[in-house]
């Protein structure tokens, strides 16, 4: 496999929490915990965009950057540039992280409206749960400031469509449908309403 762009590492910088004010009491252990191996599945903050961009660029390079066209390469680094993805947190994105000692295992973003736009996992840690860990917390965040969300929409990549399959996900589409270069398969996973309301800054 080829890889398409190399970047270069980002320095990194010790990750501290959030003031306690930014994290409701009352949805913080939904959203903020520690696996036995040490992995932290925690909030995104503005500090992880840059390394949170060179993870994900790594895996779309050795996931799924064949199965698109040069359009959507670029089309993908503009989506995960640090600059789109700080607006996304300050607009209100839910994005959830996996990290082990500074080092990013997984990135799961949903916007508000129920579209899961981001959710990759290490080539190494794939198999483990992870991806289902961060799927789940992202989503339980989500259901805490949304709670009448019906439906969760996802642009499946074509390596990960079995992964989606498994998580429950169904087909809007025969086929993988191509958009700004970018090759995937439309999916939705429905919803049962019986999430508390809970406000999330």
């Amino acid at each position: 496999m080829t890889v398409a762009w190399m970047l270069p590492a980002s320095p990194r910088r010790p990750w501290t929490p959030p003031p306690p004010a930014r994290v409701p009491a009352s949805v913080a252990a939904a959203y903020w915990t520690v696996t036995r191996d040490g992995t932290h599945l925690r909030p995104m903050t503005v500090r992880d965009a840059g390394p949170g961009r060179d993870f994900l660029l790594t895996q779309y390079a050795a996931f799924n950057a064949d199965d698109n066209t040069v359009e959507g390469d670029r089309a993908f680094r503009d989506f995960v540039a640090v600059p789109a993805l700080t607006a996304r947190l300050a607009a209100g994105s839910v994005v959830q992280v996996a990290d082990r000692r500074g080092t990013v295992l997984g990135v799961c973003e949903m916007h508000r409206d129920g579209y899961l736009t981001l959710l990759y996992v290490r080539g190494d840690h794939q198999g483990r749960g992870l991806g289902r860990r961060l799927f789940e917390q992202t989503l339980t965040r989500l259901r805490a400031v949304v709670p009448d969300l019906a439906r969760i929409r996802v642009r499946a990549t074509p390596y990960a469509l079995g992964f989606y399959r498994a998580l429950g996900f169904h087909a809007l589409a025969d086929d993988a449908v191509e958009a700004q270069g970018l090759r995937f398969h439309p999916l939705e996973l429905p919803l049962e309403a019986d999430a508390p309301a809970v406000t999330d800054t």
